[in-house]
């Protein structure tokens, strides 16, 4: 999977002589409209506003954001999914839309109703346990597991955190009993109040509670270490490789979009991952920035639809109505 992401300093040389030569206004009248399909105040809300404003100013056109949560961002996706293919409705999206149908019956085809654009930020997800629990480390973890039942929590059935959590389950060979609950900070809540064991959980949501000492860090499902929590080590580093997951935020567009459209919002959203102001509030809210080119993210959800398809499949996850 590593192969597929393009972090932000090779891609803006890429995407930056675009920008110079390639960003333009859209028609005059013609408002950008941003839909974000989960609620305002998670990821891709946050980061679909500080992205959209820093976009707007280099395409001299306003950009909107606006959240059609539901069915676990099924009905915006299918939203952007039926828009005109015009660049002025774009899917601002997690790791959902590349596996989503493999959970339930979805009313489009993220590959062929879809054009992307740029994989934006991923921010990473980390295993987070209760201080009581005697465990410091991925390997004791383990070895706890094996002799004790584990009880974790997740944001919600079929969500990254759920998943993720999953594929480590089956890489480490334990049996845990899921506890889905509506959103990360419920989960979180509950590992520290003893009621779960632990949680995969985002960086951005769990670091403050790391600090005090209220949830204790195992390691990160990532590829990388966090900026904000650069002791925890990853999940290959601990000794269990091939345990890669992540949140992360792309742009998509309707299917049929020209190519010199989706070309000029590439390199807009290039240029705004590589503004100063931009790139703060992003990596203050514990992303990692990405900016890849168009056929780089297709291949990236590729990877992501197949990966976690296996996993759904092995675990016999199913979402309910």
């Amino acid at each position: 999977m590593g192969s597929t992401r393009i972090w932000v300093r090779a891609a803006c040389a890429w995407g930056l002589s675009l920008a110079v030569v390639g960003v333009q206004a859209q028609p005059a009248g013609k408002t950008i409209r941003f839909v974000a399909p989960y609620t305002a105040g998670g990821v891709v809300d946050n980061t679909s506003r500080v992205v959209g404003e820093r976009m707007s100013r280099e395409l001299g056109t306003p950009i909107v954001v606006e959240n059609r949560a539901g069915a676990n961002g099924q009905i915006g996706t299918e939203l952007v999914a039926k828009a005109v293919p015009d660049g002025t409705t774009l899917l601002l999206t997690s790791v959902g839309v590349a596996y989503r149908q493999h959970l339930v019956k979805v009313p489009y085809d993220p590959f062929k109703d879809l054009a992307t654009v740029s994989l934006l930020v991923v921010n990473p997800l980390l295993i987070v346990v209760n201080p009581k629990l005697p465990v410091s480390n991925l390997k004791e973890l383990i070895e706890y597991g094996r002799k004790n039942p584990l009880k974790y929590g997740s944001s919600g059935t079929g969500g990254p955190s759920h998943l993720t959590t999953e594929l480590f389950r089956i890489k480490a060979g334990l049996q845990m009993t899921h506890v889905p609950y509506k959103g990360d900070s419920a989960a979180i809540l509950d590992v520290m109040a003893g009621n779960v064991d632990l949680s995969v959980s985002s960086v951005s949501a769990t670091t403050g509670f790391i600090k005090q000492g209220r949830l204790r860090a195992i390691a990160m499902t990532s590829e990388q270490r966090a900026a904000s929590l650069p002791d925890v080590p990853t999940t290959a580093e601990a000794g269990l490789p091939g345990v890669v997951g992540d949140s992360w935020v792309g742009i998509l567009a309707p299917a049929g979009t020209p190519p010199e459209t989706i070309r000029r919002l590439h390199a807009a959203a290039v240029v705004a991952l590589n503004d100063p102001a931009t790139r703060e509030k992003l990596v203050a809210a514990g992303n990692t920035i990405i900016g890849n080119s168009p056929q780089e993210f297709a291949t990236f959800m590729r990877n992501e639809s197949d990966k976690w398809a296996d996993v759904i499949r092995t675990a016999k996850i199913t979402e309910e109505p």
